[in-house]
């Protein structure tokens, strides 16, 4: 394919979208959580981020795995729009029942376990991100590969809401600002999502029959064991050093993955172009070509990272120990590893008619390390060195496991090989 046809081909489009989005609320984030890290110190930054971790795991609950499942079954009817039509509301259905779901759950836990009870109002201030991620379906998008048609107010919605937060957080008692802001960014996008796709693409709202729902939900129930594996496995880092180790190692730890996690989203545009571009056309010769170029890419970018660590934590967070370097050195060697196993999954094993052996992949690697995190917590082991360490490992684990199903399924020598 010449350079001027890729350059206008859908795919193509598709990656610029999805890099601006992504690059926004990268620069967004990259430029709010240091803000915060310094106006509201390290205890109250541990806080925020305990509770943000924890609010990601009723956003993996009410997303259920459509995010895989949604996008790869959109991607092969996108001519049907009458089967489109159907499955996005049997989805949005099935997901609003788990946001209901998702909330009795909180105030449960709000309601008979102090450490939420305490600070009941901040923890449900950030259920709106749970309500506004519903809205934002990105795998309609994804799926439909036009994500050009959101992008620009997705940065807007974002960018107006992150400005209060420079503008009223000035002090740690107002760590409660934290949440609302976070809030109505999801919110916003998730407004203008619903509008684009029930108005510019045509798409009708009716409560489909319970067999559809139903459908939807064993599509998707595979995909979601492995994105509750995946949370496990990200999330429950800091959720457990903040329940044992309190606030203020939270607080450190949090710095350096939330930077190690920025890294990680750079490969997120190739993901989500890559993994309905594959399942249409499963073409393996573009997709070599493609992962040869980043992990190249990867490992000097790694390198220079890890070369220059001190300088970058000093210059973002100037904090005043050095668990932060520290942390964050040990997490990004796991770069090395994260970012070829993110590639070789979902863009390229799941397209490939392997689907239950990249989720396989997750579910194992996530028992590996929530086992390993029980034994620490047993052997009262728990500390910000020991939880960096297992991450590592637990990337190098999930990385292995998935160049042999390459080589089980011998995925490199066959598939459709376009010139």
């Amino acid at each position: 394919m010449k350079i001027a046809e890729r350059i206008k081909s859908p795919m193509f489009t598709n990656f610029v979208s999805i890099v601006l989005l992504q690059g926004t609320n990268f620069l967004l984030h990259f430029l709010s959580f240091p803000y915060l890290f310094r106006v509201l110190e390290v205890e109250r930054y541990g806080l925020i981020s305990f509770g943000y971790v924890f609010i990601q795991y009723f956003v993996m609950l009410s997303d259920f795995g459509f995010g895989l499942s949604a996008t790869k079954y959109i991607s092969q009817h996108q001519s049907d729009k009458a089967k489109v039509n159907t499955y996005l509301n049997s989805a949005m259905t099935g997901r609003f029942c788990l946001v209901c779901l998702s909330l009795l759950i909180m105030l449960a836990l709000i309601a008979f376990v102090p450490k939420f009870h305490l600070e009941a109002k901040f923890y449900l201030l950030y259920f709106g991100i749970v309500l506004g991620n519903f809205m934002f379906p990105i795998w309609f998008f994804q799926g439909m590969e036009r994500m050009k048609f959101i992008t620009i107010f997705n940065i807007v919605a974002k960018s107006l809401s992150l400005l209060p937060m420079f503008i009223f957080i000035r002090q740690p008692s107002q760590y409660i600002y934290v949440p609302v802001c976070y809030s109505v960014g999801y919110l916003i996008a998730g407004f203008v999502s619903l509008y684009f796709i029930y108005s510019r693409f045509g798409m009708n709202w009716f409560i489909p029959a319970f067999k559809e729902i139903r459908f939807a939900f064993t599509d998707s129930a595979n995909y979601f064991l492995s994105r509750i594996s995946l949370s496990l496995f990200s999330s429950s880092n800091t959720f457990v050093l903040g329940l044992v180790c309190g606030n203020t190692i939270t607080g450190y730890y949090a710095a350096a993955e939330k930077l190690y996690q920025a890294y990680g989203q750079l490969i997120d545009p190739f993901s989500k172009v890559l993994f309905p571009y594959m399942a249409r056309t499963r073409d393996t010769k573009f997709f070599k070509k493609s992962f040869s170029y980043i992990v190249i890419a990867n490992t000097a970018l790694v390198g220079l990272v890890l070369l220059f660590s001190g300088f970058i934590i000093q210059f973002i967070y100037n904090p005043d120990s050095s668990y932060v370097v520290n942390v964050f050195r040990i997490l990004m060697c796991a770069a090395f590893f994260s970012i070829p196993h993110m590639l070789i999954g979902y863009p390229f094993i799941a397209a490939m008619g392997h689907p239950h052996f990249a989720n396989w992949t997750v579910v194992f690697t996530s028992c590996f390390h929530v086992a390993v995190l029980g034994i620490l917590l047993i052997a009262n082991g728990v500390s910000i060195y020991s939880v960096s360490i297992l991450v590592a490992c637990s990337e190098i684990l999930l990385f292995s496991l998935r160049v042999y199903g390459i080589k089980k399924y011998k995925l490199f020598s066959i598939g459709k090989q376009n010139e």
